[in-house]
């Protein structure tokens, strides 16, 4: 990258300079502010006072717990106190700096804004990210349309859970797992979401329903973009996900159970469908159907693709994919089968919200202190893929071909040690951030396998697992204490 640098700098001496977060994260800087955060404060009817560590710099510290490797609210204090968020809310008329105004090393301050910091203002933000990157979406797909499948934008669903500490609070709100082996001690929380195919961002998300299949409608209500389709795997392949979707405007592409799919194709005038053969059903709710409440049980029109998938070594396996996309001749049997096997990118995208991010367990007490941080956490998770997409866009790739890892750990570093000098004096930064992220592309491995099983080794562990309460166990060590004595 051609830059013009000072000739009077000594060639070995780079200096490294901290730099504002918006000025890293632009999309920080161009979507939050002191007046948009008022009017979302305004919507949720909270009343929050602008001292020192302002909403605008709650929000923030809920980000950065989540961004960096460190989650506790010392970390937020101490990152505070290095100045980082000095420059973080440009209408702060305050002459003097956020960083001189802070007294105090205690978290008190910062434990309290993120407790009155309301819901509605970190899903307003989410909700507003996620608007700025479908915009830039929509303003980069060509007539090729390299971001979107045959114009739609193609959502991921999938479920998957969260572990929270068993307190009151959170058993009486979500209850606490069990198994045929019994009561566990971990509060397990369900969850839905759906993902963008081409920039991996979280569209929407829904915690703590029933079932899986109960929750699709929340997710589509959440989603702007009319005429999307929906890809899930056989949890959702079921009348109530394809109901909702009618009453939403929203295209389905579900795997389906053998046996659902027998009992649909009676109905239909083949009857049965040899490998790569479609027919056209009608499918009816029956009186023991879960339906959507509230929603007409009407007959849903669609297309059942049945395809038999065969590899040397393997046993061949029935496919049977359902769809409301109902031209032929625009979407092809070879094309619909295509798109469904893309369906496990998801499964990549809990990857790094889970593992990357650190999202798999949540240390809270209260569900409404839960909910803020997965907010945040995938808020957080949405900026990065933000910058993801900024920088794939320029490159003129697809930001489902860059490392999330990567692209996570160089954002992080430059928020922790800052920028080299010459970036700054050259007012390269934004050129040089956005090169840096389009060159974490994954790499490429030919001899991976799809089917490498999904276990890992065991580790030996230093203590035994403990089982049940922690006082039954401590009774336990003083009885051996007592007759060792």
């Amino acid at each position: 990258m051609a830059c013009d640098r000072d000739p009077s700098w000594p060639r070995r001496k780079a200096t490294t300079i901290k730099i504002s977060i918006s000025d890293v994260l632009t999309i920080f800087g161009e979507v939050f502010s002191r007046t948009v955060i008022k009017q979302w404060v305004k919507k949720s009817k909270v009343r929050l006072y602008w001292r020192v560590l302002t909403p605008l710099i709650i929000l923030w510290g809920l980000i950065y717990q989540r961004l960096n490797s460190d989650h506790t609210c010392e970390a937020v204090i101490s990152h505070f106190f290095t100045g980082a968020v000095d420059g973080l809310d440009k209408e702060d008329t305050n002459q003097f700096p956020v960083s001189y105004r802070l007294k105090s090393e205690s978290t008190s301050s910062y434990v309290q804004g993120r407790l009155r910091m309301p819901l509605l203002v970190i899903m307003s933000a989410f909700n507003q990210v996620r608007e700025t990157i479908l915009n830039w979406i929509r303003e980069a797909d060509d007539d090729d349309e390299a971001y979107t499948w045959k114009g739609h934008g193609v959502r991921l669903l999938d479920g998957t859970t969260f572990r929270l500490q068993p307190t009151p609070d959170l058993r009486s709100t979500y209850g606490q797992a069990s198994n045929g082996k019994g009561m566990s001690h971990w509060v397990v929380v369900k969850s839905v979401i759906a993902c963008c195919l081409f920039s991996q961002a979280v569209i929407a998300f829904v915690e703590g329903g029933i079932s899986e299949p109960a929750m699709v409608g929340q997710i589509m209500e959440q989603d702007p973009e009319a005429d999307s389709i929906y890809i899930g795997d056989r949890a959702f392949g079921v009348y109530r996900v394809v109901q909702v979707a009618k009453f939403y405007g929203k295209k389905v592409l579900v795997r389906l159970e053998q046996r659902t799919a027998h009992k649909l194709l009676k109905t239909s005038q083949k009857g049965s469908l040899y490998s790569g053969q479609d027919s056209q059903v009608i499918w009816k709710a029956e009186p023991t159907t879960k339906v959507e409440p509230g929603l007409e049980k009407y007959p849903l029109t669609g297309r059942i693709i049945y395809v038999q998938l065969r590899k040397k070594g393997f046993r061949p396996v029935d496919l049977y994919l359902f769809t409301n996309l109902m031209a032929p001749e625009v979407y092809s049997i070879n094309e619909l089968i295509e798109l469904s096997g893309q369906r496990w990118e998801v499964e990549v995208d809990y990857r790094y919200i889970k593992t990357t991010l650190e999202m798999e367990e949540f240390d809270v007490k209260t569900a409404e202190m839960f909910r803020k941080e997965l907010a945040a956490g995938l808020l957080t998770y949405n900026l990065i893929c933000a910058l993801m997409t900024k920088a794939a866009i320029k490159a003129g790739i697809r930001p489902n071909q860059l490392s999330f890892s990567c692209c996570w750990r160089r954002m992080r570093d430059i928020l922790l040690q800052g920028v080299p000098q010459w970036v700054i004096t050259g007012n390269l930064l934004v050129d040089w951030l956005m090169t840096r992220l389009a060159k974490c592309r994954l790499p490429h491995q030919p001899n991976k396998v799809k089917h490498e099983p999904r276990k890992v080794r065991r580790r030996p562990q230093v203590f035994p697992a403990l089982k049940g309460s922690r006082d039954p166990a401590r009774k336990q060590v003083l009885q051996e204490l007592q007759s060792g004595a």
